[in-house]
């Protein structure tokens, strides 16, 4: 997480897949992605605390789960990792925690 939201670098490169016939397509309706069937892992760094009380103010994940879903991938699960700027103790509890999440994903993924 960068102020708020993703890294330009991240912002850029979803400029460059979202392609028109490619990505997603256009319809009289609405628009429909074209990456379909996709699991998707996100894995967010903070170094506050955006989930919980906080989470009006994280516009990371919901703009993650916004494009992915415009490209067709609505199957998003999130690994958060935040707090690590409260010093090194705080960040290496966040990374337990990550840790500790991980193997639930990877083993659905494994197992479907």
């Amino acid at each position: 997480m960068i102020n708020f939201g993703v890294s330009t670098t991240l912002k850029s490169w979803f400029d460059n897949i979202a392609r028109a016939g490619r990505t997603f397509s256009y319809s009289e309706a609405s628009p429909k992605g074209l990456v379909t069937g996709k699991r998707v892992i996100v894995v967010s760094a903070s170094g506050g605390i955006y989930s919980g009380e906080n989470a009006a103010i994280d516009f990371q994940v919901p703009w993650l789960r916004t494009i992915l879903g415009f490209l067709g991938m609505t199957d998003v699960e999130v690994i958060r990792i935040e707090g690590t700027a409260f010093g090194p103790a705080a960040a290496d509890k966040a990374l337990e925690r990550a840790t500790a999440h991980a193997p639930d994903l990877v083993g659905a993924l494994v197992a479907a």
